[in-house]
Formats: structure tokens, sequence, C-alpha cells
């Protein structure tokens, strides 16, 4: 039986269960790192290229989204990345090497590209601009709900089920399941492929613009994925936390993730999107400070003064881009792979060299460059 819906929640519904595969097959991984580094027999920095790979893969998918965008919907493009999704994580669980482990993160991260971008669009492009940062804030809830359930699931489903690989066999199955529902739901409104005028092609944006808007959201999420990916394996080595404790500390950051992004979701500010992200950046500093150097759980905090940032930065870049979010957008998303490419291997070369303590550093100063991109970017002349 076919069930057909208004396209507006067609989009936000597709967004929405995507956007909860993403967040559990993102953020099994932190916790089960450790376990990885160990069945492999893998150093810091061995491990961090697991990351690194799936990030450049992420780039790689965010880079030829502009082009599938051009022969495909974006319905049907989203669609497509939860089953590549499903396909990447299966092989990640099957894997009898590290190194078939890394063609099947490749597999995982171009999905994960593609559906970044896509997700985003979607609701972006079928919500009124000023119910945008509500509806973003509860498609991103999901991401932070996704998130807390996520350590669960990669300290219970070993437990249950067997090694830490169920884990991966539980999120691809549910991938599976998303796309059972695309096959009987249907928008009413049939979806079109974009097509790009004659005057937004010749007009190009000047590469600081890009830059300086990209690095808004792309800074931004350096620092957060630092956070949720070695908060685990930071509480291992630093308290000598087993699987199930260290994984509790990431679960409390989620929750903090979650509350923070619901409540953006159900209530309105009067603080303009600027005024917001600023906020949210310098509590970021001080919770990420205070939990380095006063107590731990206070990294768990971060989460919250976190949680309204990525969903209120795509907002706000769509609203100073116009006609052109798809173009700044997509390039922030790419911005954003190649910071976090970036990150994973300096962090694995500074955790073996000096420590995760002084690895979160890459953190602080990525929390600070998204500072100067909202309040030092240049200014947008025409959309």
């Amino acid at each position: 039986m076919l069930i057909k819906i208004e396209r507006y929640k067609y989009a936000l519904l597709f967004a929405c269960l995507s956007m909860f595969v993403l967040g559990l097959a993102d953020n099994i991984r932190g916790p089960l790192f450790a376990d990885l580094m160990n069945f492999f027999k893998l150093t810091n920095s061995e491990g961090s290229l697991s990351f690194a790979v799936t990030s450049a893969a992420a780039l790689f998918g965010n880079i030829v989204t502009a082009p599938l965008m051009r022969k495909m919907t974006l319905a049907r493009l989203l669609l497509l990345s939860v089953f590549l999704m499903m396909v990447g994580l299966f092989f990640m669980a099957i894997s009898p090497t590290f190194t078939f482990y890394l063609l099947s993160a490749l597999i995982f991260g171009f999905s994960f590209g593609l559906m970044g971008v896509v997700q985003n669009l979607i609701v972006a492009e079928n919500i009124d601009s000023e119910k945008q940062p509500k509806y973003l804030s509860a498609l991103h809830g999901i991401y932070g709900f996704a998130s807390l359930l996520a350590p669960l699931l990669a300290s219970r489903a070993p437990e249950l089920l067997g090694p830490w690989r169920s884990a991966f066999y539980v999120t691809s199955a549910i991938c599976f399941l998303v796309l059972i529902s695309g096959i009987f739901i249907y928008s009413l409104t049939p979806f079109e492929i974009h097509q790009i005028s004659q005057a937004q092609l010749s007009r190009k944006a000047p590469r600081p613009l890009l830059f300086a808007i990209g690095g808004i959201l792309a800074f931004y999420v350096t620092a957060e994925i630092m956070v949720a990916t070695r908060l685990a394996l930071y509480m291992r080595t630093a308290f000598n936390m087993n699987l199930e404790q260290s994984s509790n500390y990431v679960s409390y950051f989620f929750v903090f993730l979650l509350i923070g992004r619901i409540l953006f979701a159900v209530k309105t500010f009067s603080y303009s999107l600027k005024q917001q992200l600023n906020a949210s950046l310098i509590l970021s500093l001080i919770f990420l400070g205070f939990g380095l150097w006063v107590h731990p759980f206070l990294l768990t905090v971060v989460g919250l003064a976190m949680a309204p940032f990525y969903p209120i930065s795509v907002a706000y870049i769509s609203d100073l881009t116009g006609v052109d979010k798809r173009k700044f957008i997509t390039f922030a998303i790419s911005f954003q792979s190649l910071c976090v490419i970036t990150m994973h291997m300096g962090v694995g070369f500074l955790t073996d060299r000096y420590g995760l303590f002084y690895a979160f550093g890459v953190a602080i100063v990525s929390l600070l460059l998204s500072l100067v991109c909202v309040n030092f970017h240049p200014k947008i002349s025409s959309t």
C-alpha cells in the first residue's frame, strides 16, 4: 500500500530518518575506537586513519553531490545515500583485516558526504525561511537523539550479540528499514531536478567569501567531532575507565546536545542568528576549558553549548546567501570534510607524541576559528 504525503512533510520525514541513521553510524565509532585499535593492533595514528579515510570519502561525496543534483532529485539522492551507508556499514562489520575495514569505510564515508549535504538542502528548500531555524534544530535534534543512543548501542550490542562488529550490523539493518519505508511513501508533489539559471552559473563567489562562510560550519564541526570521537578514549586513558563507563560520558555529551536542540526546536529566541552563533561558540570554549582543567564532567556539558550551532549556522548561511544557498552550503560541508580529515590525522599524531589532553587543543583552535568566521566574514553584495 502506497502512502502519499505533502512534499514538505516528505522532506522532513526522510531528512529525519536519514539523520537518525547518520547519527547512529557516525557516533558508534567513537566508543568502539579503543576496541578497534585493540582488535587490529593499531597505534593512535593508525586508528585515526580509519576516521580520516571516512572523512576523505565524505569530502568526495560532498563534491560529487553538485553534479548528481543536476541528474537526480534530492529525494532520490537521499535514499541512494542511505543505501550506500547500509552497504558500507555491513562491510565494516564483516571486515577480516584493517585494510578491508578501510575500504568499507570509503563506501560509508561517501554515503556520509552525500547525505550530509542533501538532508540539509531538502529541508532548507522546502521550508519557509522564517521556520528554518526551528525545523533544522528539530532535524539536528534527531542527530542528538541518535548520538545519545549510539554509545548505548556500542556498549550493549556486543554484550547481547557478540563482538564490537554487532553494532555495525544493527545500524546497517536500520538503514535497510529506512529504505523499505522509501518504497511505500511518496510525495504528493513530485520533487524536480534542480535547474541552475545562467545568471547563477556566470556569478562566481570570491574564494575568500566561500572559505569564510564555509569556515563557520567547518571549523565548528571539526571541534564537535573531535570531542565526540575522542571523549571515550580520553576517559579510558586519562581516568582508567572501562568501555561502559567511558561510553556513559559520551552519552551524557549527547544528552546535553539533544536537550539543547529540543529547546531550540520548540522555542523561538528573539536574538539574531549571529548573536546565537556567538553565544554557542563562546560557551563551548568556556566549558571545554573547564572540562580539561577543572573537572572532566564539564566536557559533557560542551554538548549543551554546541547544541544550537549546526542548525542555526545552516539557517544563517541559507538566509545570507539566498538563491546561491546550494553553492554555499555544499561548499561549507565539503570544507567541513577537509577540516575533519586534517583534524583526525593531526589529533592522532598529537596523541601519540604529547597525549590526548594536549590534542584537545585542536578543538579549542577550531572553535576560535569559527568565531572569527562568524564575525569577520566578507559581506555578500548580492544574492
